[in-house]
């Protein structure tokens, strides 16, 4: 099976190298990247969930030729959501699986400007969210190159507005950290996009769980990959 994997905000193709390192030779990974960030640094930012997504599809379009799953976190959650509504809109073979870590339901998606912040406050809230170290954020030249990356990627899901379309007919996995700001109303809420089965899994941690955790969730990955494979 292909495991294709989005970045969260202000990520990059190498955000997930530790988890490529902990899954089996029979899942084929695939990191995916966007524009402006890591191996395309040189292209311009996109500030809207929907250039994003058409941005992804086309990466992936070439393989979409036998069974696959995505896994986005974050902001990648919420854009292996919308990919799989435009895979399914283009009439191409939806993945088998969609793996959503640390993303309420996107119907619970709430208006968030918090990228128009001054950079000194915008930087006390990537501090709180503990994706980022804290060597790097005391440094200038990093946050001059890193600011404008993530900001836009803020702004993007700040742009996002949802749109009701039929459920989709691909089972969720839902990774959420204890700590985070998710309810379990709002993961569960995961359960009205889809009319197969939603499955809701805490980890102990805040919003980036999945450094913390990264054996647990690739162990649930490769259960649920590998036996649905079996299955089918």
């Amino acid at each position: 099976m292909n495991l294709f994997c989005i970045p969260f905000s202000g990520g990059n193709a190498y955000s997930y190298s530790a988890f490529q390192k902990q899954l089996p030779g029979n899942i084929r990974f695939f990191n995916l990247e966007l524009p402006g960030h890591g191996t395309r640094i040189t292209e311009p930012l996109l500030y809207s969930i929907d250039e994003m997504t058409e941005d992804l599809f086309r990466q992936i379009e070439p393989e979409l030729n036998g069974e696959y799953a995505l896994f986005g976190h974050s902001l990648g959650a919420l854009l292996a959501f919308t990919l799989t509504r435009e895979i399914r809109s283009l009439g191409k073979p939806l993945p088998s699986l969609l793996f959503v870590s640390g993303q309420t339901a996107p119907s619970s998606v709430k208006p968030d400007n918090r990228y128009l912040l001054p950079d000194d406050q915008f930087i006390e809230i990537l501090r709180e969210m503990e994706g980022t170290p804290e060597e790097l954020l005391a440094e200038k030249e990093f946050l001059d190159f890193y600011l404008p990356i993530v900001k836009a990627d803020f702004q993007a899901i700040a742009n996002y507005r949802y749109r009701y379309e039929p459920p989709l007919e691909v089972p969720v996995v839902v990774l959420l950290g204890r700590q985070e700001k998710v309810s379990a109303d709002d993961a569960g809420r995961w359960q009205e996009e889809t009319i197969k089965e939603t499955e809701v899994f805490w980890f102990e941690g805040g919003h980036f769980f999945i450094y913390e955790r990264t054996p647990e969730i690739c162990k649930l990955i490769r259960e649920r990959c590998l036996s649905f494979v079996k299955h089918d």
